[in-house]
């Protein structure tokens, strides 16, 4: 359901043990795509209307897949959920799933579908679900932890009717991360963690030896060097506008990371990219925290090492700087690459869809047929191979354990 280009089928496809027998889709541009990019078998059907699927000329399935569309729910759209049409179509997945009763449902939407109207539009997919019978999990992920240099939260859904599924699929952890593992117990403070694990959850709390923070602000004087060894962490505190509090920093160190060596100032330098503005902020510790990307001036600005990647703002933000990172902050927004001379130019769809995780082949079969501007598009639109392959994994070990358990 609503398959864009396919990243559902390429993460199966790699995750082994699936067969495809059907897709829908009504963009016919993202529909060209999807099929150059995967062997499309003869008796696969095709429906170009999800609103218009008769179900009973449908072939029987076990695995029902979609990321149904994101923008009712999106913080960077209007919101308005149900009373978009599109937000809507998650009924025409209930309705097929009614009516065909796959084993399981893998579906994906983005963050902000789980405080949409203040949970209400959740708490209605859910009742929705397990009025038919499902048992629901979800999950955020990020792309970040499968392999893949972008960071994009998604909540992924696993339904299933046999209740021996519980708690066997999610969570996945990725590659890049395994389960918090405390190897030795005690108080907070003393206790000891395999540094292969997650991180423990760092919250500004109270504070006693870094207390729930996990950071420690020392003093430093640039003569003295470091003049200040309470064991006690002060809070790190940015609220409302005004970034860290002023008495929390006297005599602090910031690094400045935006030089090809870390190099210490007084302050962290910030910026302001917000819709409508057409400058960015100078003022130091305002707003965000995030670095200035400049090229060097008599302040002092310094230009972004050479091959970090650059957030240029959210699309149609006229701001012409933003935050540096090694990761691609997502591959639907607006990015950019630092090259060398301090220049930035924008990602290519290529490397759009690289960081969604689709093969060489399939790229250059997709390139091939399509312009630039749908190739951005429908980059940003996929799912991230690499998640949807892991999930499917442990989707399909999971099958066959129900499977031999029935045969015994």
């Amino acid at each position: 359901m609503f398959a864009g280009i396919g990243g559902f089928r390429a993460g199966l496809t790699r995750a082994g043990g699936f067969q495809c027998v059907g897709h829908c889709e009504i963009d016919k541009y993202a529909d060209a795509s999807y099929r150059t990019m995967h062997d499309i078998g003869k008796e696969e059907c095709y429906y170009p209307d999800a609103r218009q699927i008769d179900p009973g000329g449908m072939p029987d399935f076990d695995l029902l897949c979609g990321g149904f569309p994101c923008q009712s729910y999106s913080m960077a759209g209007h919101r308005l959920g149900f009373a978009d049409p599109r937000g809507a179509l998650f009924f025409e997945i209930a309705r097929l799933a009614e009516a065909k009763r796959p084993s399981y449902l893998l579906l994906e939407n983005v963050p902000g579908l789980l405080s949409h109207d203040q949970g209400r539009t959740f708490a209605a997919i859910l009742s929705t679900l397990g009025d038919l019978g499902y048992h629901v999990e979800w999950s955020v992920l990020n792309s970040a932890n499968f392999d893949v240099p972008q960071s994009r939260r998604r909540v992924f859904f696993i339904c299933y009717l046999d209740p021996r599924c519980a708690g066997k699929i999610l969570p996945v952890f990725g590659t890049d991360a395994k389960t918090l593992i405390q190897l030795i117990g005690g108080p907070q403070g003393s206790r000891i963690y395999d540094p292969d694990g997650v991180a423990c959850t760092q919250t500004s709390g109270a504070g006693g030896k870094g207390g729930k923070t996990g950071l420690y602000l020392v003093g430093f004087n640039r003569k003295k060097g470091i003049v200040d060894h309470r064991d006690t962490a002060r809070t790190l505190n940015a609220s409302d506008f005004r970034g860290i509090n002023r008495n929390q920093t006297q005599n602090a160190v910031f690094v400045d990371l935006c030089s090809g060596y870390p190099e210490q100032t007084d302050a962290a330098r910030c910026l302001t990219a917000r819709y409508g503005q057409t400058t960015l902020s100078n003022h130091q510790r305002e707003r965000s925290g995030v670095l200035l990307v400049k090229e060097p001036t008599k302040q002092g600005y310094k230009e972004a090492a050479p091959g970090d990647s650059v957030d240029l703002g959210y699309p149609g933000s006229k701001t012409r700087g933003g935050r540096v990172s090694k990761l691609a902050h997502d591959a639907a927004s607006v990015q950019g690459i630092v090259e060398r001379g301090g220049r930035i130019r924008r990602l290519m769809p290529r490397e759009c869809l690289r960081l969604q995780g689709f093969d060489e082949d399939q790229i250059d079969r997709l390139l091939a047929i399509t312009s630039d501007a749908q190739a951005y598009k429908q980059a940003g639109n996929s799912v991230t191979v690499n998640v949807i392959e892991a999930i499917g994994r442990r989707i399909r070990a999971v099958d066959d354990e129900l499977r031999k358990e029935d045969a015994a």
